[in-house]
């Protein structure tokens, strides 16, 4: 998914963080707070994944949230689900470590696959 550099002006970095070899990828704190979420045991917070379009689009949840959704755990983890990983073309295995990269743009939350070159459009 090539963007434009002019695409990038309205775009903020929230994380990057990493698909462990079972699916599973860290929520960013900062996503965690501009979606409200908060583990509590009594209450299940969901994330719900959506195609939009070329992008990858994660909002809150609700309890009566499709198949596309998934839990967010103790350890502020959540499974990412199959078809959003054929989409971006992200692989679970313990030989290749995959990066998946949440942006802000705007009030979405965006979601992309890392690549060797993805720290430099956010100057990182």
């Amino acid at each position: 998914m090539e963007r434009p550099r002019a695409d990038l002006t309205n775009e903020f970095l929230l994380g990057i963080t990493t698909l462990s070899s079972g699916g599973r990828t860290t929520v960013p704190k900062q996503v965690m707070e501009v979606l409200k979420l908060r583990y509590t045991p009594q209450k299940r917070e969901k994330l719900l994944w959506l195609q939009e379009g070329d992008e990858i689009v994660v909002r809150k949840g609700t309890l009566q949230s499709s198949f596309r959704k998934t839990i967010l755990s103790r350890d502020g983890t959540a499974a990412v689900p199959k078809h959003i990983m054929k989409v971006l073309k992200l692989e679970s295995t313990l030989q290749k470590e995959e990066r998946v990269i949440w942006v802000g743009k705007g009030d979405e939350i965006i979601v992309r696959k890392g690549t060797p070159h993805s720290n430099l459009a956010f100057g990182l």
